[in-house]
């Protein structure tokens, strides 16, 4: 195979990178252990400032979703044939899950801009593994369910977890206040337009749109209990767009 065409979006995959992604999955699962024995604490339980927009805790559970989501795809990638899925997908999940665990273990250092930073790694990551499934057509019936699964969830909430992980960047080095209403909107407004438009990209994967509105239903409930009326509106309307969205992506697709 030539170098072009082994580097080229739609070479197949392979079964050692098959054994990568799913090692890399269940790193992800162990990683918490880091945290919850040594310092700082586990992503999401609330040991950064906490911010107007900060998704309630009880939505920070979607990781188990994703976790276990990503774990099951490894494994019918692994059962029902690696070649089944382009390879640019799997140094993608790759990296994504790998990524994943090292950021679990700098959030348990407490350290807003280092997180941030492997945040990003991921965020590009998933982002072009939700874009290349959407141009894979991925033939198998049960590797398309669950890749579309795995990675939209994955790729959906990580979308949303980034803007969240650089205003908590911003805060501790007090470039801005904790506080402070009008910058939190401009941040919440730009992580919906992402969205918005990775969605009618990926033609409105669900899962994607899934997880993009559980973040903003979980921002919701937050603005709500603590009377910011601004936040509450702002992203329930979020959530109602983003489906919006998803429906037309698909009847476009």
């Amino acid at each position: 195979m030539s170098r072009v065409e082994s580097s080229s979006p739609s070479a197949t995959g392979t079964r050692a990178l098959a054994w990568v992604v799913l090692a890399a999955a269940l790193l992800e699962v162990v990683a918490p252990v880091v945290t919850i024995n040594g310092p700082g604490s586990s992503p999401g339980a609330g040991s950064g400032p906490d911010l107007l927009i900060t998704p309630a805790g009880w939505a920070f559970s979607i990781w188990g979703v994703i976790y276990t989501a990503a774990i099951v795809q490894a494994v019918v990638v692994l059962v029902r044939g690696a070649e089944r899925v382009p390879r640019r997908l799997q140094v993608d999940q790759g990296l994504l899950y790998a990524a994943g665990a090292v950021w679990i273990v700098v959030a348990g250092l407490d350290s807003a801009v280092a997180t941030a930073a492997v945040l990003l790694v991921m965020l590009l990551a998933a982002l072009d593994g939700v874009l290349t499934v959407r141009r894979a057509g991925l033939d198998d019936r049960l590797v398309r369910l669950s890749t579309l699964v795995a990675v939209g969830l994955y790729a959906g909430w990580v979308t949303a977890a980034f803007f969240l992980n650089v205003s908590t960047a911003l805060v501790s080095l007090d470039a801005t206040e904790a506080d402070a209403l009008p910058w939190q909107l401009v941040v919440l407004a730009v992580a919906v337009a992402t969205l918005a438009v990775v969605t009618v990209a990926t033609r409105g994967n669900p899962a994607y749109v899934a997880a993009g509105c559980w973040a903003m239903l979980g921002i919701a409930v937050t603005g709500a209990s603590d009377g910011t009326t601004a936040v509450w509106v702002v992203a329930a309307c979020a959530a109602v767009l983003l489906l919006a969205v998803a429906l037309v992506g698909r009847r476009i697709a």
